[in-house]
């Protein structure tokens, strides 16, 4: 008696447990994106000469962040930096408002701006060289991390 509930105790489990693929996956909550898709969504976004503005180009990217952000329960921190022209408060004022940017972004997308943390570092932490346009144009970037929530 004992050996025929547990049989069935252990079917209705499995039955319970089984998805219409026959993956025994319910119990998993599996990640919609992978880890490479997470390193293209957090690559660094950059930036025109003076200017704080989103470029076009990355709006669907960021699209698919907010989907992300969203779906998987991640918080975001965005920090924001300058290229080495221009005055130290002047580019601390810019990294601060390329970061907002795009939080402000982030949330017209439907992310809680309480899952959303901005930091300015100016001119401070330079990824490239300042002397050339190409190291420069690394420079004026906002970088993306994401952390997952429980």
């Amino acid at each position: 008696m004992k050996k025929k509930f547990f049989g069935t105790l252990i079917m209705l489990f499995l039955f319970v447990s089984v998805n219409a693929d026959g993956d025994i996956s319910k119990a998993k909550n599996k990640n919609k994106y992978d880890a490479k898709t997470l390193a293209e969504l957090t690559r660094n976004l950059e930036y025109d000469f003076d200017k704080p503005a989103v470029r076009s180009a990355y709006f669907k990217k960021l699209d698919d962040l907010a989907s992300a952000v969203k779906s998987e329960n991640y918080v975001v921190s965005l920090r924001g930096h300058a290229d080495g022209i221009g005055a130290y408060k002047y580019n601390w004022v810019l990294s601060d408002k390329r970061a907002l940017s795009v939080k402000d972004y982030l949330v017209s997308k439907g992310v809680k701006s309480d899952r959303i943390v901005t930091t300015p570092f100016g001119s401070t932490v330079p990824i490239a060289s300042n002397k050339t346009e190409s190291g420069r144009q690394k420079n004026r970037r906002v970088e993306i991390s994401l952390k997952k929530v429980s």
